[in-house]
């Protein structure tokens, strides 16, 4: 299973938000959204990753660790990204549905990092806003 390194998640920066979804780079070409941009604990929402070299390969979603000796992430789980199959996305577009985690702490903006399975340094940060 491949994981974001802490090094290239700490690298990341926030570029900008669209709505309906929150949209995110790393400074080279990557893109990254979550839609809706805000939800409850418990809802479904869709994340995109799009430039990645080798979309073929797939890549890979996750939220920070919670900590306290558990493996759990917070807004969301590991989650695997796969080439858009629908054509519903621009070509070349990675496409993951999860559910937000029943214990994302209400009324707050948390964090989720992307990378594609060519690229696993190069990970991209994107936020989702927990309704309160």
């Amino acid at each position: 299973m491949l994981r974001i390194p802490a090094a290239a998640v700490a690298g990341c920066v926030v570029l900008g938000l669209s709505a309906p979804a929150a949209m995110a780079t790393d400074g080279s070409s990557l893109i990254a959204t979550v839609s809706p941009k805000t939800a409850k604990p418990g809802a479904t929402v869709i994340l995109t990753l799009r430039s990645c070299e080798d979309p073929s390969q797939g890549g890979i979603a996750e939220g920070a660790l919670i900590g306290g000796e558990t493996t759990a992430r917070s807004p969301i789980g590991i989650t695997e990204l796969k080439p858009d199959a629908t054509g519903e996305y621009p070509a070349g577009t990675l496409v993951g549905i999860t559910n937000i985690n029943e214990h994302a702490k209400r009324g707050t903006t948390e964090r989720i990092y992307m990378a594609c399975a060519s690229n696993p340094n190069g990970a991209v940060e994107t936020t989702v806003t927990i309704a309160p």
